[in-house]
């Protein structure tokens, strides 16, 4: 009525009662008319379509209510045939009559562990196969296999004659055709390059048309292209299986229809059949989708009247069609029609995973802000008309379905920030806050494997990342496409993402923490493994340590099967490090209100407190990991504890630091991890990627390393707003709840000091170690190589263009090189964006935070333990694993937490201390453990700040040098000889400070290093011995390696294995020597007054260097090998092998010159001595004509040149005079008569030795003048006294020998027995000993 009637009721005459009765006439026609367009806008129905009114007045009709819906389903019936005829041409194997699609357990070969209905699958031999229970052999069909391990399976399809073996599988034989991801290969007898590499949470679709005979595959909704034509038509009697063959550990799910497909491909149907339905007892039935779809919107509609959420994001003209809103009766009578039908639905997976969920999801929204007081209202109202046992089964498979979604989502940048995992997880987090909703789904047989899935993200591979970031950049690049500010742009949108779902992780384990499971009176018909605890906190503990027993192995270079997702181990790792070090009232949301003034664990400094029984235990738990002292078992026969082991170990923050620079975090200097400045904005950087730096020449790469954290130092800077803060808000706004069905009971939010105290956050700290141990220990090194690889990469590139803009030669030449940089570029571009994922998702500002903390927490730790033997030798290894990989790892992030600087000085000079204690610690059982920590100072004393950090450290004044020195055996003889080369280089001939080796020598170690060898001799003359002995194997392999690379003819590349060998081989020659000549500089007496051994082994070595570099043909096989192409062999050159000779013996010549005191031995003599071959004189010649400034241009060092030319003058008068000596020897040898005639052994043997005294047959160069005692078997004094310094047992028999006595007072004695102990020298005790024969 418009204004007409206005017009009426004003030129009225009537009474006042009849004007009221009007109008409220005219109200009640206008609610009815409103309400109608209501309930037509909740039931999608158009005024026209309306037959019955749907409204009685201002009431609705419930009948005609219900007549609509059973009219609106039924057209939907009549729009869609039956579908039974399109399932023709498949056959079902299934006695029970449900036609449902199965893996044919009786069909595997190999062992397999099926679950879930036979529909995933995880092979536990090397090889298992299985097929499914049916057969296609005409039309168009698909299934999908959800991956849960990115190993070499092979999906497909085959016959039933296709054999299953152990080394056989599916397209292996004709018939039969798989795809491989890992492999990127095609299957079908023979194999052929195919398809993508394949991740973890890929969707994997296989498709074949039997129409046109083809094969092909899809890979998350994108099709792989056509795999295989010209597929054979079968019969109905025979057909294609859907069928699997899996490697060890490899797992999968495989989906034939039961729930809808992740990604369906247009015109291929799954080959079991959909579930349908009937309404009202109708003959004729429709699929359950169709009716759920339908249904589902209505319910939608009704729950979002209303909606601010709903309203805050319609465009303003959908803002101006308002409906009425209901009242509680009004909904709740709508809602029950709505429902009535949808509960016989929801009895399915199908319609649960293909309804439900998306339903739930569009309601509460997939960005912010959610819907959540709508999505209540929704829950309820199903609830409420499902029976008990339908609303258990439909929590679990809700769930189930969100872990599901969680684990298949990639991040993409059209959904940034709220890509990924964010809808599914946001959506979880809002359901378990729910009290009932939570008890459900802990009940539910799933409960832990649907948590792990919720946890899990996936990761993407090349070409996901390509998609990703399309457009990259790095400094120096000439690329067209190449654009820092989009790279910079996208970097922070998918960090932003990154860090919603890592805030949504958080929530969700914090919700699980606040969950005290009921007693099991509460939950009848459930029966609870183990007592029940009523703190909050003990589901989430049991999570975690089911959670690591599982994965126990995932650090093995074999893992086991049953393993879980990387990625859960990182998440849960994230969770409990934010709890740690953030604390738990960073996760509450806003609307809990929580302000308690808790320190979070990590941060509270002070008196700190650790429980050792956590480790100490060793009942049925997780702690068969490996202890210091040994394994276990072992420790328990072996080292029992006592009572007083089992205290809780007390310690003062930085206790173990000296007074003056120690730093607590309730003290006046606070550490790195909390400081202002920590919180801060971080420096900026306009670089992307770090350009390639002249790096500090390393030979730990030479052993390789064996951690992340002790690898080559990439400390390069990146832009600052790539990498998010800590997780902040999701957005997730909540208003007011409107009025509902029934009340929700919401999930108790405890305070934060009764949660810290009841989940024992020592015992967090722990699994948060292990966490770390088992998986992100891999990615850090995985980041750690790409960083390497991307320097290395940029300087190939780099070289590459050069050499492109100076070529003026043969065009084929110009083409190779255009080809090798096209290669080099691509290698850049994945660096680059991988280098960027790992960038944004380990290194974002709180997580560095977190673990500067942690690394001083442990640290500190460790050095209170190792005070009581018993206790330090039961602490877990991975304790050391995870303590030295996550501080190198921090060290290296980029972007830097602080200045390298102050990383170690402001806060953890503890760490300095802990390394230097125990990297020679024989508590330490495995020499694994104590290698890491030598790597570790290996590394650091790379750089000058962390060099004034060991300086500065008590601990490393004090046992440092000594350690080094006992250190250096077969075992740790590379880091050792890297960290001393580090500390002692610069002054060397031709290796001052100005020259390449860098400027991290230290003074004071190397006073600290000579006091050490002047205090304690016999250790010094120890590591002498096997300085030579190491020096003298590395020469010679370096030697070998050469000939080896001879074998090809010139024209050939030499392989790439036998350039590193030799590249190795001659880098590690090189720094022994140059660590033999710190010696011969610091300590010349021990050369030139010491034993004779030392002064005469030193000069062989000299010797067999020159002869295999200056002269020879040796010494022409290292000619050819520098003329050989080669990346690797461009490092060999003679000036860095030659320099340190030089060095030595120039230290030795000019102390026999300028010295006062008279010296026992005489290099120059030495050399001459030992000169059979009379080339000494050449070889250094050779070395004074070498072209020395122009291999070390400017070096301060060539001043002593002219002191080589004085050593050859002398040299040359040295081999003159003995020489002649010499040629007398032997010509009075010669005119001798033997005076000693062929005797028999005491034992009755021939001795062997001929009518004369025989040359020794060790060095041909003395005569046999010692025997072994008791064997009898003789050699010359010399032999004996080397041999003696590493071996107690006989050249020749390898018998014991208890004594060395002369061989003229042993042949003296008619019975062989000697009288008077001066007849032969001494006992052996070790091999230390010098043997020395007593005159007659």
């Amino acid at each position: 009525m418009g204004s007409s009637g206005l017009a009426i009721l004003l030129a009225s005459a009537e009474s006042k009662d009849s004007l009221v009765t009007t109008a409220t006439c005219m109200v009640e026609e206008g609610n009815r008319k409103a309400l109608e367009r209501t309930l037509h806008h909740v039931i999608d129905l158009s005024i026209s379509e309306s037959d019955l009114p749907l409204t009685d007045g201002i009431t609705i009709s419930q009948r005609n209510l219900e007549v609509h819906f059973r009219n609106r389903l039924s057209s939907i019936g009549s729009a869609i045939d039956s579908c039974s005829s399109d399932y023709d041409g498949v056959f079902i194997n299934d006695l029970s009559g449900s036609q449902t699609v199965t893996m044919d357990t009786e069909s595997a070969s190999g062992s397999i562990r099926f679950s879930r209905d036979a529909l995933v699958l995880e092979s536990q031999t090397t090889f298992s196969s299985a097929r499914a229970n049916s057969y296609v052999w005409k039309g168009k069909w698909m299934y999908e296999a959800t991956l849960g391990t990115a190993g070499i399976q092979q999906l497909g399809w085959a016959t039933i004659s296709c054999p299953f073996t152990e080394g056989e599988g599916v397209g292996d034989a004709s018939d039969s055709y798989a795809y491989d991801g890992r492999r990127v290969r095609k299957w079908s007898v023979s194999n052929e390059h195919y398809g993508q590499p394949w991740i973890p949470g890929d969707v994997i679709g296989c498709c074949i048309d039997l129409e046109i005979g083809q094969i092909s595959f899809h890979r998350n909704g994108i099709s792989l292209g056509v795999a295989f034509e010209g597929v054979r038509k079968l019969d109905a009697n025979q057909g294609y299986f859907p069928a699997i063959s899996l490697s060890h550990g490899e797992r999968c799910e495989l989906n034939f229809g039961k729930t809808p497909f992740k990604y369906p491909v247009a015109g291929f149907l799954p080959i079991q059949k959909p579930p349908l339905d009937c309404f009202h007892n109708e003959e004729k039935q429709i699929p359950s989708t169709l009716k759920a779809k339908y249904l589902f919107g209505c319910l939608q509609r009704l729950v979002q009247l209303g909606s601010p959420e709903v309203a805050a994001v319609l465009a303003p003209a959908e803002r101006l069609r308002r409906f009425t809103p209901l009242t509680e009766e009004q909904f709740s009578l709508v809602g029950k029609v709505i429902c009535n039908p949808l509960t016989r639905l929801l009895t399915t997976q199908y319609v649960i995973r293909g309804n439900l969920v998306p339903f739930l999801i569009d309601i509460h929204r997939s960005e912010a802000p959610h819907d959540g007081p709508s999505l209540d209202r929704a829950w309820d109202l199903l609830v409420q008309y499902l029976p008990s046992t339908a609303v258990q089964s439909c929590t679990g498979d809700v769930m189930a379905a969100l872990a599901y979604s969680c684990r298949t989502s990639l991040f993409a940048l059209a959904n940034c920030p709220f890509g990924g995992a964010y809808p599914f997880l946001a959506l979880a987090c809002h359901l378990i806050q729910r009290n009932e909703f939570m008890l459900q789904w802990w009940i539910s047989e799933e409960f832990e494997s649907c948590l792990e899935g919720l946890l899990t993200r996936k990761n993407p591979n090349k070409f996901d990342l390509e998609a990703l970031i399309p457009i990259v950049w790095w400094p120096g690049s000439r690329e067209d496409l190449c654009s820092e500010s989009i790279m910079r742009q996208t970097a922070t949108a998918i960090s932003r993402a990154i860090s919603k779902v890592e805030e949504l992780q958080c929530e969700l384990c914090c919700c699980l923490l606040n969950f005290i499971p009921p007693s099991p009176t509460d939950v009848l018909g459930v029966k609870f493994s183990g007592p029940l605890s009523e703190t909050p906190g003990w589901v989430f503990g049991k999570f975690l340590h089911n959670l690591l027993r599982k994965n126990r192995g995932a650090n093995r270079n074999i893992p086991p099967p049953g393993l879980s997702d990387n990625s859960v181990l990182v998440s849960v790792y994230t969770v409990l490090l934010h709890f740690l070090s953030e604390g738990l009232d960073r996760v509450m949301d806003a609307r809990h209100q929580q302000h308690d003034e808790y320190m979070p664990f990590l941060h509270r400094g002070g008196k700190q407190r650790f429980p050792v029984q956590l480790f100490l235990r060793v009942e049925e738990n997780l702690y068969d990991f490996a202890r210091l002292g040994g394994t276990p078992s072992y420790l328990s026969k072996t080292l029992a504890l006592e009572p007083g082991d089992f205290e809780e170990v007390e310690w003062m923050e930085s206790s173990a630091d000296n007074e003056e620079v120690r730093f607590s975090h309730h003290g006046k200097n606070k550490p790195c991890c909390c400081l202002e400045v920590a919180n801060g904005p971080m420096t900026s950087s306009k670089a992307v990627v770090r350009a390639p730096e002249k790096s500090v020449s390393s030979s730990a790469n030479v052993a390789g390393e064996r951690s992340s954290s002790i690898s080559a130092d990439c400390n390069e800077r990146n832009f600052e707003s790539v990498v998010d803060e800590k997780p902040s808000s999701s957005g997730r706004e909540e208003s007011s709840f409107r009025p509902l069905v029934r009340l929700v009971e919401r999930a108790a939010v405890r305070p934060v000091k009764e949660l810290s105290d009841a989940i024992k956050e020592e015992e967090l700290l722990e699994s948060m170690l292990l966490f770390y141990h088992l998986g992100l220990a891999q990615n850090f090194k995985q980041a750690s190589y790409y960083m390497q690889h991307q320097i290395q990469s940029i300087a190939q590139l780099d070289d590459t263009d050069r050499q492109i803009r100076s070529e003026k030669g043969s065009s084929d030449h110009l083409k190779q090189l255009k080809e090798a940089r096209a290669v080099y570029r691509d290698d850049l571009i994945d660096c680059v964006r991988q280098c960027t994922w790992y960038r944004v998702c380990l290194l974002s500002r709180w997580k560095q935070r977190g673990m500067y903390a942690t690394c001083m927490w442990v640290v500190q730790l460790l050095l209170e333990l190792s005070k009581s033997d018993r206790v330090f030798s039961y602490v877990p290894e991975f304790y050391i694993e995870t303590l030295v990989d996550c501080f190198h790892a921090l060290r290296r992030s980029d972007p830097p937490y602080v200045s390298s600087s102050v990383v170690l000085q402001h806060g953890l000079s503890s760490f300095v201390t802990f390394l230097v204690l125990h990297f020679n610690d024989h508590r330490i059982a495995n020499p694994e453990i104590r290698d890491i920590l030598l790597q570790s100072i290996s590394v650091l004393v790379q750089y000058k700040e962390h060099v004034v950090a060991f300086e500065c450290n008590k601990a490393a004044e004090e046992r440092m040098a000594g350690s080094l020195l006992e250190a250096f055996d077969n075992r740790f003889w590379i880091p050792v000889s890297n960290i001393l080369l580090r500390l002692c280089k610069g002054a060397g001939f031709g290796a001052s400070k100005s020259s390449i080796y860098g400027e991290s020598c230290s003074p004071f170690f190397q006073q600290l290093l000579r006091e050490k060898c002047m205090q304690d001799e016999k250790l010094f003359a120890s590591f002498l011995n096997r300085l030579f002995n190491t020096l003298n194997w590395t020469v010679s392999e370096f030697s070998v390696s050469i000939k080896e690379m001879q074998e090809p003819s010139d024209h050939q590349q030499v392989p790439e294995l036998q350039q590193k060998k030799c590249m190795i081989m001659f880098e590690l020659s090189c720094n022994l020597e140059r660590i033999l000549e710190f010696f011969t500089k610091e300590l010349p007496h021990a050369f030139l007054l010491g034993p004779e051994m030392n002064l005469s082994r030193l000069c062989e070595l000299i010797m067999f260097v020159l002869n295999h570099t200056t002269s020879s043909t040796a010494a022409e096989l290292f000619e050819s090998t520098l003329r050989r192409h080669g990346q690797l062999l461009e490092k060999i050159n003679r000036a860095t092998i030659l320099a340190p000779i030089v060095g030595i013996v120039l230290n030795l010549a000019a102390l026999t010159v300028s010295s006062s005191h008279h010296m026992a031995h005489d290099v120059a003599q030495a050399i001459a001595s030992i000169d059979v071959c009379s080339v000494a004189t050449t070889n250094f010649q050779y070395l004074l004509d070498y072209d020395w400034p122009g291999a070390f241009k400017g070096d301060p060092s060539l001043a002593r040149l002219p002191e080589l030319k004085a050593f050859l003058m002398k040299l040359q008068t040295e081999s003159e005079a003995a020489n002649k000596k010499a040629a007398e020897e032997e010509l009075q040898a010669s005119l001798a008569e033997p005076d000693i005639k062929d005797e028999k052994d005491v034992t009755g043997q021939d001795s062997g030795r001929g009518g004369a005294i025989e040359c020794c047959s060790i060095c041909y160069a003395c005569r046999v003048d010692s025997i072994f005692l008791p064997c009898k078997h003789g050699s010359c004094l010399h032999c004996i006294s080397r041999h003696l310094l590493n071996n107690q047992r006989c050249f020749f028999c390898n018998a014991s020998i208890s004594e060395v006595c002369s061989l003229s007072a042993f042949l003296s004695d008619a019975h062989g027995k000697l009288s008077g102990s001066a007849a032969f020298s001494e006992t052996v005790t070790d091999g230390a000993l010098h043997a020395k024969v007593d005159s007659p």
